[in-house]
């Protein structure tokens, strides 16, 4: 092995860190109007999607085969310089590739340039790891590479309604935590355990900042039974945008930039209601704090309100169009006979507008339970 072919596998390793460098601060910079005239035409989402998925797999098989080549058993490095272009390469047309997907919706595009960056950090550090200790941890590095990639390959949504659903389902999961939270709360105080009963660690779980178990009080008791309603009303609010509203909707259908719009309004309003049901539970461990209690509860309201608000002021729920009597007799006269014109048209704006309404009831309940609380204490 000479050295210059050393001298030369180091340096073309070393541009590939620049490269992979130069590639993150890419995707960490907004797609301007002036990159988006720069094209003869826009790529589809279906175009990109396939690009971003055979440019992963060029990366996994180039760093493949460096490492192969490199590994310090029985290094060539004059074999090294053409898949370290190539992965050079690879490397930047994957991150043009990521930033592309802006074109296509806010939430898709996070998603895609957020794996995009991971597999150009664990590249940059492999070949970190060869320039600065002689490629001495090169299978952790290797298998981190191939793990990054296969994970950008399996997690890419293959576009924006699928991005929005894949935040929505994970945010479904941890509300339905909190509920069920809010469950065994109600399931313990009734079982009327022991206050005294491990006290003691208790007392040192509370001391470390991990909330406590004291015993609820009849009224805390009775406040939590009054507020598990709202919470469940608000979960089933949340869970019901999937099936009722993202699983109808379609990239192929005419206005794809105001669906976008309404689409990526969507994740923040998401969130908004996680950290709303959390901040319940949380007041509602004894002792509770009625003040404390009341702003939470109004907060998850307000919450499901947003949420409300952003799906019926976009095309995201259409109003439905309801059938003239006209429409009506010539649907009976078709091949499939009346039952076309007996099949009730599905209008789930009618049911979220009557789920909101239960949760507008629910908590105003809940406030003036607690305003008398609050009244009677003084």
């Amino acid at each position: 092995m000479g050295s210059s072919d050393l001298d030369k596998a180091l340096a073309a390793l070393r541009v590939l860190r620049d490269t992979c460098s130069a590639a993150i601060d890419a995707l960490q910079q907004p797609f301007s109007d002036t990159q988006v005239s720069l094209l003869d035409s826009t790529p589809t989402c279906a175009v990109l999607y396939k690009d971003y998925q055979s440019l992963l797999t060029l990366i996994y098989t180039s760093t493949t085969k460096v490492t192969l080549v490199l590994r310090p058993s029985a290094p060539a490095p004059s074999a090294a310089l053409a898949p370290i272009k190539d992965l050079g390469t690879s490397i930047t047309s994957f991150a043009t590739c990521a930033t592309l997907f802006d074109l296509h919706g806010v939430t898709l595009a996070s998603d895609a340039r957020s794996l995009a960056r991971q597999v150009c950090e664990a590249v940059r550090a492999l070949a970190s790891m060869f320039v600065d200790s002689a490629g001495e941890d090169y299978l952790v590095r290797t298998g981190t590479v191939h793990d990054v990639v296969e994970k950008a390959r399996r997690d890419l949504p293959a576009d924006n309604i699928a991005a929005v659903k894949k935040r929505w389902k994970a945010d479904r999961d941890m509300i339905g935590d909190s509920l069920d939270e809010i469950n065994a709360m109600l399931e313990d105080a009734e079982e009327g355990e022991d206050e005294a009963e491990g006290g003691d660690l208790d007392d040192e779980w509370e001391e470390l900042g991990f909330g406590t178990s004291k015993k609820m009080s009849e009224a805390e008791r009775e406040c939590t039974k009054k507020v598990q309603p709202l919470v469940r009303f608000a979960t089933l609010y949340h869970k019901r945008v999937v099936p009722d509203v993202l699983n109808g909707l379609s990239t192929s259908a005419e206005g794809l930039e105001a669906l976008n719009s309404g689409l990526d309004a969507l994740p923040s309003r998401s969130h908004a209601v996680v950290l709303a049901v959390e901040e319940v539970v949380a007041t509602l461990y004894a002792p509770q704090k009625p003040p404390a209690l009341a702003a939470a509860t109004s907060s998850l309201a307000e919450a499901i309100r947003q949420i409300h608000t952003t799906l019926t002021n976009s095309i995201l729920v259409p109003p439905v169009v309801q059938e003239t009597d006209l429409a009506k007799e010539m649907s009976g006269l078709s091949i499939e006979g009346s039952n076309a014109a007996e099949k009730k048209v599905k209008d789930p704006l009618k049911w979220f507008n009557s789920c909101l309404a239960q949760i507008d009831k629910t908590a105003k309940a809940v406030d003036d339970m607690l305003i008398a609380q609050v009244t009677n204490a003084t």
